[in-house]
């Protein structure tokens, strides 16, 4: 479907996006600093959680970066126990902490195997990994807490966890980073919510300065970013999409259904990709990635910078 057949009053929502042409970081790259950004994301297309997990553990140490796994359970009501394991990579040495965070788990099929779920969530894993490794020489004012949850999946376990663990007061920010394999536009929200207003300000800022595509949504697909939410932590989440796929998708949650310019059982792409057993390697795209990565980056040291 293409967005010029939309009729005027149909697309309301482009106002809430800066649309400008090129994709370009601010802080500029070294030459080699994404050098190999879609292979790191391909090592985590395993047939197993452990193996999922070794492979996280691997990525870390090849970048020969420290980290913390804290072991959690979970007992479900049916009485069922679940074990995860949150993977955290400390930066900096403040007194308050920003969280960017990324889930490392895939989920589960219908015939019990494991999605190679590279979309949902491998490229966001590799981009945060290599954003630690990039700064963690940076003279950081808060100290900057990278974290890769478990069980998102099974219903956001890794991060409840760790929410219940920490005094809310303690954290100034989170940045959720899921889904950000292909793409040109950054898409973001949830805006509705109470709180995260001078996170959204910064964000649009960095859009507009890098010349990037970015949209933002009233609601937002859930994901670990909604922990903190509760937590009455301020948050934002973002993900890559190609722009009329983002557009449609921005359509499906914002759009009265009632008025929209889809069909009732149009689903967009990337529902129809996530969970399922074609979410594979070849969906990535280096420049895609890249893309998250400038932004997530850009957003991070501008909020170091403004955040109390």
């Amino acid at each position: 479907m293409n967005l010029t057949y939309y009729p005027a009053h149909r697309v309301r929502c482009l106002l809430a996006a800066t649309f400008l042409t090129v994709a370009s970081p601010i802080h500029a790259q070294e030459p080699d600093e994404l050098a190999g950004l879609v292979e790191d994301a391909t090592r985590l297309a395993t047939p197993t959680a452990q193996e999922r997990h070794s492979a996280l553990v691997s990525l870390l140490d090849t970048q020969n970066l420290s980290y913390e796994i804290q072991e959690f359970r979970h007992v479900s009501e049916d009485g069922a126990t679940s074990i995860g394991r949150n993977l955290s990579v400390w930066l900096g040495s403040g007194h308050r902490q920003v969280i960017v965070a990324a889930h490392a788990d895939a989920a589960r099929l219908t015939n019990g195997t494991l999605s190679q779920a590279m979309v949902d969530n491998a490229a966001a894993v590799a981009i945060l990994v290599r954003l630690a490794t990039t700064l963690r020489h940076h003279a950081f004012k808060h100290r900057i807490r990278l974290v890769f949850f478990d069980l998102e999946e099974r219903g956001l376990l890794g991060s409840r966890h760790l929410v219940s663990m920490i005094a809310p007061n303690t954290i100034a920010a989170m940045i959720n980073l899921d889904i950000a394999g292909y793409g040109d536009t950054i898409i973001y929200g949830p805006a509705a919510n109470r709180g995260n207003a001078p996170l959204f300000s910064v964000l649009r800022h960095v859009c507009a300065d890098a010349e990037t595509r970015c949209l933002e949504f009233p609601r937002f697909p859930p994901s670990d970013d909604r922990s903190f939410q509760q937590a009455g932590i301020p948050n934002i989440s973002l993900a890559t999409l190609p722009q009329t796929e983002a557009h449609q998708l921005w359509l499906v949650l914002n759009e009265d259904p009632d008025e929209s310019s889809l069909s009732p059982s149009f689903v967009p792409p990337i529902l129809q990709l996530i969970h399922t057993d074609n979410d594979t390697q070849d969906k990535l795209d280096a420049e895609a990635m890249a893309l998250a990565y400038n932004v997530v980056k850009e957003l991070l040291l501008r909020l170091d910078q403004r955040l109390p």
